[in-house]
């Protein structure tokens, strides 16, 4: 008989930490198959777990959560499964996918706006940007649509707000100046700020705005430098929850 022992791949396997895991929470169709296959292809160090039932949220062998991925399910059971996530996997972020921010139904919207969900991700949204935004979510970010965060800002989205609101405008002024750098933006970088936000890619923006492409690079450039900012996802991110805090500070309180 031949001695037997251990091969390399099950010594190997004793010693490699375990992953955290991205969860796709999704009613089968085609793009979330998509979808799932790109997250897997980008995020090497998470293992993406597919679920179908939300009762599989309760496995006890689901530990190690860091992102729950939300995608055609109910508005109905919607709050069920906000409740699971946050009691047995309190610290995964949790992100929206939804076909059209702006038809967003209402009992899931008032999760959005009380800050239970992390992000919200439009199917229209370019892949590259999208996987970017999950990213930002892992994390402890967030991204929302600019008519969601507009919509949202007179009500304190993701909680933030509301105790904003009692700060002095020049204060906020302040706090953007620093931390943001929006005043100190040219109006060309504004423009092309705006197109960002939108999703639109730099060879577009400078078909839109008349401009070289190799100039809207050196805009962006400028534009990530002088917001502190890695990408076009944090970028559109902190623009628009800036322009929510003024928008908060010019609502009236009754």
């Amino acid at each position: 008989m031949y001695p037997t022992r251990s091969t390399d791949f099950e010594d190997s396997n004793k010693v490699l930490p375990k992953k955290s895991k991205i969860v796709m929470l999704a009613k089968n169709d085609l793009f979330a198959e998509c979808l799932t296959q790109a997250i897997s292809a980008r995020f090497h160090d998470q293992d993406i777990v597919s679920l179908s039932d939300a009762n599989d949220l309760l496995d006890s062998d689901l530990i190690d959560v860091s992102l729950v991925m939300l995608y055609r399910l109910p508005a109905a059971a919607f709050p069920s499964i906000i409740r699971t996530i946050h009691e047995f996997h309190p610290k995964a972020a949790i992100g929206l996918m939804v076909q059209n921010a702006d038809e967003l139904d209402p009992s899931i919207a008032g999760f959005v706006d009380e800050g239970s969900v992390n992000g919200v991700l439009p199917l229209n949204l370019n892949l590259d940007l999208c996987l970017t935004a999950i990213d930002l979510l892992m994390k402890g970010g967030e991204h929302f649509p600019a008519a969601l965060l507009r919509r949202s800002a007179p009500r304190g989205l993701a909680g933030g707000l509301a105790a904003q609101k009692q700060a002095s405008s020049e204060d906020i002024d302040l706090e953007r100046k620093i931390d943001f750098g929006q005043d100190l933006l040219t109006m060309r970088e504004t423009q092309v700020l705006d197109l960002i936000c939108v999703g639109m890619q730099n060879k577009i923006i400078a078909d839109r705005l008349g401009l070289s492409e190799n100039t809207v690079k050196v805009h962006v450039r400028n534009i990530y430098k002088k917001m502190n900012v890695r990408n076009r996802t944090e970028a559109a991110a902190r623009y628009f929850r800036s322009d929510a805090d003024h928008a908060s500070l010019r609502t009236p309180s009754h």
